[in-house]
C-alpha cells in the first residue's frame, strides 16, 4: 500500500480518468491487497484471486472515463471486486478447469463464509430457496437439517413413512441445486458449502 501521506485520491482519479499511467500505478499499489485478500474469501484459490485481482485493475482503467463521478472510491471498488468474483463462481459451472481449482482450495480453506457480505448472499438465497419449497417439503427439509433428526425420527414426528421422508429431501435437494445452478451457473462452487451453511444460518431466518 502506498503511504497516505503521498495519496490523494481525489487528484488520482482525476488523473487517472485523463489518462494519466503512473496514477494508475498509485491505485494499483494503493489497493491490490485489498482486492487480492477480497476476491480470495469468494473463491479460494490464490492463483483465480490473483488472476481477478489483476482483471479488475484492467476494468478499473477501461473505465477511467468514469471515475471523477465516483464519490467513495473504495467502496465502488469493493462492489466492483465482489461482482467479479462472484461471476467467477457462476462461471465455475460452465468450466471443469474453474470448477476443480475452486473445489481444491474450498476443502484447504473451510472458512468459506467468513465474509458478512457473501454469508448474507448466501442467507437470502437459502431463504428464498426455502420458501419456494411445498409445505411438507419445507418442514422435513428443516427437521432434518435444522434440528439434525434422523429419517425415522421424522417419520415418526410427522407420522409418515421413511420413504415419504426420503422422497421429500429428494425434492428439496433437488431444489436448492436446480436453484443454485439458476442463480450461480452452477452447483459444486456453492452447493455445498452452501448447505453447511445452513445450519448457522437458520438461527437467522
Amino acid at each position: 500500500m502506498t503511504d497516505p501521506l503521498l495519496y490523494d485520491e481525489r487528484k488520482l482519479l482525476a488523473a487517472l480518468a485523463a489518462g494519466d499511467e503512473a496514477a494508475y500505478k498509485s491505485l494499483y499499489l494503493h489497493y491490490y491487497d485489498t482486492v487480492s485478500k477480497l476476491v480470495l474469501k469468494y473463491v479460494k484459490s490464490p492463483e483465480l484471486a490473483r488472476d481477478l485481482a489483476q482483471d479488475i485493475f484492467i476494468k478499473i482503467w477501461e473505465k477511467r472515463d468514469k471515475l471523477p463521478a465516483v464519490q467513495h472510491f473504495l467502496p465502488y471498488l469493493l462492489q466492483l471486486s465482489r461482482n467479479q468474483a462472484i461471476d467467477t463462481l457462476r462461471a465455475a459451472g460452465k468450466s471443469d478447469i474453474v470448477k476443480r481449482e475452486i473445489a481444491r482450495h474450498f476443502h484447504d480453506h473451510p472458512g468459506f463464509f467468513e465474509d458478512e457480505a457473501l454469508q448474507k448472499d448466501y442467507r437470502l438465497f437459502i431463504r428464498r430457496t426455502l420458501d419456494a419449497l411445498p409445505p411438507r417439503s419445507r418442514e422435513v427439509f428443516l427437521l432434518c437439517r435444522e434440528q439434525a433428526k434422523s429419517y425415522e425420527e421424522v417419520a415418526a414426528a410427522l407420522g409418515i413413512s421413511r420413504n415419504a421422508v426420503r422422497n421429500h429431501m429428494v425434492q428439496a435437494l433437488q431444489r436448492f441445486r436446480s436453484a443454485a445452478e439458476t442463480e450461480f451457473g452452477g452447483s459444486l462452487g456453492v452447493l455445498l458449502p452452501l448447505l453447511a451453511l445452513f445450519r448457522s444460518s437458520s438461527s437467522h431466518f
